[in-house]
């Protein structure tokens, strides 16, 4: 974590807070302002420090806030259980509870981008601006993978620690650009997260609340979709693999005030491969 921090020219600066019964980790840069603070919320992998580049970037003049999810990072853990929902739902208001913070502007990408709707849509007074990269919770499709880790044995070999099994994801899901500047720092960290001990057990809890055989299960409705009342940009892979952009068109279409970015030559996580202009399109949507 440290070492990816560093490529940004970031010292590791984070703090540990108490949401519920988790302990939950968090990384904190930036001077509070007339704006309010970012918050960061990563997907399902690694954890809050995937943000390098644009937690440096944003926090030049705004407070930026990125927490480990419980079962990631250095967090507790705790798996999300049904309703999923309601359960990620608390844990951001929570989060924001603990911290004293009234207000945010929410960067959300996949599991994260699936949380921070639901919390927006619960909670809208506490959102001003909300960016969703490679959201979940917008179609059925779900990785086959990840399905298998549905079955008992199949679960046990996908999610315990395994350096080849987390490269091929990267390759196949997360990015077009396999040798980007913080490549191999990114995969160690990724890979390290995974070593923390009831890791594999939290995660193929965490699935079961998140998908069946049949796909994502929190799909939001239409109706849901537009109450989804505040400013909303969709920055989406081309290639994305796991939430086609078929999901980011659905929201698009439905929320009322909701535009969709097309990232070219990429895949779920963007904000990697193509790290200068997801911080552009980051950047002049919520310093407004």
């Amino acid at each position: 974590m440290s070492e990816l921090l560093s490529l940004a020219g970031l010292e590791y600066s984070g703090d540990f807070v108490r949401v519920g019964g988790a302990r939950i980790h968090y990384l904190s840069y930036g001077a509070p302002s007339e704006l309010p603070p970012v918050l960061l919320l990563h997907g399902g992998g690694a954890g809050s420090a995937i943000w390098y580049r644009q937690i440096a970037e944003l926090s030049n003049t705004r407070q930026v806030i990125a927490p480990d999810h419980p079962v990631f990072g250095l967090s507790d853990q705790i798996p999300f259980e049904e309703p999923f929902l309601d359960g990620i739902t608390g844990y951001i208001i929570g989060f924001m509870d603990a911290l004293k913070i009234d207000r945010v502007d929410v960067i959300a990408l996949s599991m994260g981008g699936q949380g921070a709707i639901a919390a927006c849509l619960s909670y809208p007074e506490r959102f001003r601006r909300l960016i969703l990269i490679g959201s979940a919770g917008l179609g059925t499709d779900f990785p086959l993978v990840f399905k298998l880790s549905l079955v008992p044995y199949f679960g046990r070999l996908i999610t315990r620690p395994n350096r080849w099994g987390q490269d091929s994801y990267f390759k196949a899901f997360e990015v077009k650009n396999t040798e980007f500047e913080g490549a191999e720092e990114y995969k160690q960290y990724a890979y390290d997260v995974t070593l923390s001990q009831g890791h594999s057990k939290a995660m193929r809890e965490s699935i079961n609340s998140i998908a069946n055989w049949s796909g994502q299960v929190n799909v939001f409705t239409d109706e849901a979709l537009t109450h989804l009342d505040l400013p909303t940009l969709a920055i989406w892979g081309d290639e994305d693999q796991l939430f086609p952009v078929s999901h980011a068109e659905r929201l698009v279409k439905l929320g009322p005030d909701a535009h969709l970015e097309i990232i070219e030559n990429a895949a779920h996580v963007p904000l990697l491969d193509h790290s200068d202009r997801v911080t552009e399109l980051i950047t002049e949507f919520v310093n407004v």
